[in-house]
């Protein structure tokens, strides 16, 4: 069940969000009463309620707004429970001051703001011991994936025993964002989201309809297999959209989750996260496709020729290494060059074509790799020259310093640098005269999908490929990797050309 926070400063629009919320089929919302700029009216707010309501009165010290004194705060709180509300939020120094009375069900609070307490354990058992909880709630503020790794034990230990009330354990930070999906698999009982995009009332609260229609909170149990990508910034892959959807679709029992995880952390995820997530794959993006090598037991030979790893499968202590970018890249250009999908066991078009990759990072190793693979003559140009020429040495190919990059005559472009990106739109690697009519042009950007690149490239009279084909294609062969089963790449794409659409709409 998803618990949805509402926040607002005036009865009015409290009382109109709590009915959107009916209206889109929310069964239990929690009214956090200490952002109302007046005192709250309960004859307004509770008679009519269309749905059970869990109400909150929260300290500024507990992360709240509660202007008042603390005594007026107990007396509201007080007669919320003698008006019959189906849930009342009781922070642990003030739940045994009062008492139980009707039918209203006692959630006892603990709020950390600043870190992740040793002893969890000793919380909840001052709360079992002392306030006569329902259901205990514990939020804190993991510093790093250590307190987070923490939290989740804690959590499970917390809920083994289920003739006791329930725990429920909440990260406060992006790191600890798993907390809020995978704690219905620990025993939680609920979990909180936000009825507002944009208006968040609690560190990392996340949206409801993402919580519900991503990550299908409330189709989560035990037997659900946890998959992932691992980076840092992590907030705007669409990672987490596309597999869920793709599981979704599938009726495939599983749950993608992002996980931000810093490079000083990484070392510590990936030793921990089989053994306390259950986690059975992973998609890996920056910073960590090259550091992430050293912590696999086995890896695709491509893998280590490229220096880089995009896709791990987890099998128990066990980490299996892949490198589907390049895949994924090539057959896009290949399938430009051809008119078509290139068969197994066809030649492929590339074979002595000349291809210039802008890039030497993690990307542009990949695709130069790949192209080198499959016969082309391939020219790397980057800005750090010193890298680009280690890059060149290393897979064979040619380098060109970035300066003089407009000069050379090539079949295909593929640029793997971040230039065109969102928002930085009107930028392109190459000017409009070093294109030619029937190259092909590829761009590993796929926000936005067609880029000033590709626009001009398509004034020319160019082949082009935008990045969403290399996206939807390794989130393709990802897909198969951990699940055994085919992805379909039309659906895919169209998840993402619709999230693209609305992020550009807003």
């Amino acid at each position: 069940m998803i618990c949805v926070t509402i926040g607002c400063g005036s009865h009015k629009r409290m009382i109109e969000e709590w009915q959107k919320l009916a209206d889109d089929h929310v069964k239990f919302v929690e009214l956090r009463l200490d952002y109302l700029r007046k005192e709250p009216q309960l004859f307004r707010l509770l008679p009519q309620r269309p749905t059970a309501v869990l109400t909150t009165v929260r300290r500024k010290s507990d992360g709240g707004n509660w202007r008042g004194s603390e005594e007026e705060r107990i007396k509201l709180l007080r007669s919320l429970i003698a008006e019959g509300v189906e849930y009342i939020d009781l922070e642990l120094d003030v739940a045994s001051k009062i008492p139980r009375f009707g039918k209203t069900k006692r959630i006892v609070s603990y709020h950390n703001m600043e870190e992740t307490p040793e002893d969890l354990d000793a919380i909840r058992d001052e709360a079992l011991e002392k306030c006569d909880p329902d259901v205990i709630k514990i939020a804190v503020t993991p510093k790093n994936i250590g307190d987070v790794f923490r939290l989740v034990e804690f959590l499970k230990r917390a809920n083994v025993d289920r003739s006791k009330p329930r725990t429920l354990a909440l990260s406060m930070t992006e790191t600890g964002f798993l907390t809020r999906v995978l704690g219905k698999k620990w025993g939680c009982p609920y979990s909180y989201a936000s009825f507002s995009k944009t208006r968040t009332l609690a560190p990392g609260l996340p949206y409801y309809k993402t919580m519900r229609d991503v990550y299908r909170y409330d189709e989560i149990d035990n037997e659900t297999s946890v998959y992932g990508i691992v980076a840092d910034p992590i907030q705007h892959s669409l990672s987490p959209l596309i597999h869920n959807r793709s599981f979704a679709e599938q009726g495939i029992n599983s749950v993608y989750l992002p996980f931000r995880v810093s490079k000083e952390d990484l070392s510590e995820f990936m030793s921990k996260a089989s053994d306390s997530l259950g986690i059975k794959g992973l998609s890996v993006t920056i910073p960590h496709k090259m550091e992430i090598i050293k912590k696999l037991t086995q890896f695709d030979p491509a893998v280590e020729t490229i220096g880089a790893c995009n896709t791990v499968v987890v099998d128990g202590y066990s980490s299996y290494g892949y490198n589907t970018d390049y895949i994924a890249a090539v057959l896009s250009i290949e399938t430009a060059m051809a008119g078509r999908p290139v068969r197994a066991g066809e030649a492929s078009p590339l074979e002595g074509q000349s291809a210039l990759v802008l890039g030497a990072g993690g990307a542009g190793k990949a695709i130069a790799f790949g192209l080198h693979e499959r016969g082309a003559r391939v020219i790397i140009a980057d800005r750090n020259a010193e890298e680009g020429e280690r890059v060149a040495r290393w897979l064979g190919c040619e380098f060109c310093p970035w300066d003089e990059r407009e000069g050379y005559v090539v079949q295909i472009l593929a640029n793997c640098t971040p230039v065109g990106m969102f928002p930085n739109v009107d930028e392109s690697p190459m000017e409009l005269k070093s294109l030619r009519g029937g190259m092909v042009v590829f761009d590993a950007v796929y926000n936005p999908e067609t880029t000033y690149l590709l626009r001009m490239a398509r004034e020319k009279g160019c082949r082009v490929v935008s990045g969403v084909e290399m996206f939807v294609g390794q989130a393709c062969l990802q897909f198969k990797l951990f699940t055994g089963k085919r992805a379909s790449a039309s659906f895919m794409r169209s998840v993402v050309r619709g999230a693209l659409s609305s992020v550009h709409a807003e």
